[in-house]
């Protein structure tokens, strides 16, 4: 049973229940509830959550998320990738944390965490705020497969389409530019030409333009075979795609 009491002008509540990985009692209690129903509300959850057996959810209750997200990186971070491993850092770090960090980890609504990935919107991309999504999905269910929450209540979030992009806001370049921006490169070191007419010529990503191989180029057929992408950690191996290669390039190779 809960018992209350007032301090102040705000209430508390106590309940005590016994640990079954122990055997021992323990007590959870909490103050600041500026009314006696309040304090009764958050309660009843708490023994409801004690009679269907959830004695970890109530003892993790006080870890907040950047706390968590901490302690999920140092424990199952060595698991993946150390490219992975750096970008799932690197968004933790700088967009979660600062933002959503300072919540305790069974308090985080729904509608907050919604409100702060359409907040990012406004200066990422989707695609990434898709990924800062799945990172912290990931977190969340490791917390629940741990037992310290009951569910994952960040699923299905529906993100806001992006905005057209206006004719000021364009990030590429128009055949007008291309012709300008490829007069200037061959006025530039030789290789520094090549590499500015690969990438435009066949829409490679940087690093798997650095993976090539010449036995990678077929100058008969005129084609790249892409295999690989290259990063600060290594080459990393991929499906294999056959890019066409314009013959200007060809005659340049």
């Amino acid at each position: 049973m809960a018992s209350f009491r007032k301090r102040g002008e705000k209430w508390e509540y106590r309940v005590r229940y016994i640990d079954p990985s122990t055997g021992k009692q323990r007590e959870k209690s909490k103050g600041g509830f500026r009314s006696k129903k309040d304090a009764q509300i958050e309660a009843a959850e708490i023994e409801k959550q004690l009679y269907f057996n959830q004695h970890s959810v109530i003892q993790n209750q006080d870890i907040v998320v950047k706390d968590w997200l901490k302690d999920w990186l140092n424990e199952y971070g060595p698991q993946c990738q150390p490219s992975t491993l750096e970008n799932r850092k690197n968004y933790i770090n700088n967009q979660i944390i600062p933002n959503i960090g300072h919540y305790r980890l069974s308090n985080l609504k729904r509608l907050d965490y919604e409100k702060f990935l359409n907040e990012l919107l406004k200066k990422y991309a989707k695609t990434t705020v898709q990924t800062i999504h799945s990172i912290f999905s990931t977190a969340i269910n490791k917390a629940v497969e741990l037992e310290m929450l009951t569910h994952n209540k960040y699923q299905n979030i529906s993100l806001k389409k992006e905005n057209e992009f206006s004719e000021e806001d364009r990030n590429y370049l128009t055949k007008e530019e291309v012709t300008i921006f490829m007069e200037a490169a061959k006025k530039s070191q030789y290789h520094h030409y090549i590499i500015a007419l690969l990438l435009l010529r066949t829409g490679l990503r940087k690093g798997e333009m650095l993976a090539l191989y010449w036995d990678d180029i077929d100058l008969d057929n005129k084609t790249l075979s892409v295999t690989k992408s290259r990063n600060e950690f290594g080459i990393k191996n991929r499906k294999q795609n056959q890019v066409s290669a314009p013959s200007v390039l060809i005659t340049h190779l």
